[in-house]
């Protein structure tokens, strides 16, 4: 039922973070942000479930919120700690846009705040794969790569553990080229503190059932550098065969990929 699942929504969202309407149309399969709203304004425990934590996709306020109106609104908002650009929130710092979650993780888009957590879990350890250091730059532009593949449904998110709100990692389907030509593939990168403990693997087994019901995608790929074993595990374990292999060339060093496949019909 739509109603429960925008309810459900509002439990989710941390305590210095809004959500916009869009994001929970999204979320909900709604296919109107009216209808959204029209179900917010149902509410009759606004800090049970934080409407208020609701905000146009430009950042701005709703005359009609149900609690004493914008001012209201903006008052609890500035309460939580949440940043505001004349009467409109920040949304660069706050917005949480949940794509989806698991038992243990949510799945969310970027943003700036993380750049933090993206530079210490990018470190020489985590990124030997790539077989070179990543500095704050490359971390930034990296970072605003994701930020650009989200206008085409595409890009790496936030992953981010449940139980304490941090974010341990990244992981989501990005556009990949190879011998055959462009497919989708799901990658991932977590902090080496939560290594072996089945992040991972929980992440791109719902990332594969989103990618398959969501984004109607036949077939997804994982291209995993040779010598990647613990990847090639994870890949293994969410049902991907090994159907090929070829030579990846990254900042003119050679590096043979093994590349996995699951197709949504079988292979």
């Amino acid at each position: 039922m739509l109603k429960d699942k925008v309810f459900a929504y509002l439990l989710k969202i941390p305590s210095n973070m809004v959500a916009t309407y869009k994001d929970i149309a999204i979320y909900a399969d709604s296919k109107g942000y009216q209808a959204i709203g029209q179900i917010l304004h149902t509410n009759d425990e606004q800090f049970k479930f934080p409407c208020y934590k609701v905000v146009k996709s430009d950042g701005s306020l709703s005359s009609n919120y149900k609690f004493g109106g914008l001012l209201s609104q903006k008052k609890l908002l500035l309460a939580d700690n949440i940043p505001f650009i004349g009467d409109k929130v920040d949304l660069a710092f706050c917005q949480f846009s949940l794509v989806l979650e698991t038992s243990r993780l949510y799945l969310r888009k970027l943003r700036a705040m993380d750049l933090p957590a993206l530079v210490k879990m990018m470190n020489e350890d985590v990124m030997w794969a790539w077989e070179r250091p990543f500095t704050k730059s490359d971390v930034l532009a990296w970072y605003q790569t994701q930020i650009a593949r989200y206008q085409t449904g595409f890009g790496l998110l936030a992953c981010v553990l449940k139980e304490t709100g941090e974010v341990i990692g990244q992981v989501g389907l990005i556009p990949q080229q190879i011998p055959s030509g462009q497919v989708v593939e799901v990658s991932y990168i977590l902090d080496n503190s939560y290594w072996h403990k089945g992040y991972a693997k929980e992440a791109v087994k719902a990332l594969i059932s989103y990618g398959f019901t969501k984004k109607k995608i036949p077939s997804i790929y994982a291209t995993i550098k040779w010598n990647n074993l613990a990847s090639q595990k994870v890949a293994v374990a969410s049902n991907m065969v090994k159907v090929g292999e070829y030579d990846k060339i990254y900042y003119n060093k050679v590096m043979k990929h093994f590349i996995y496949r699951i197709d949504q019909n079988g292979i």
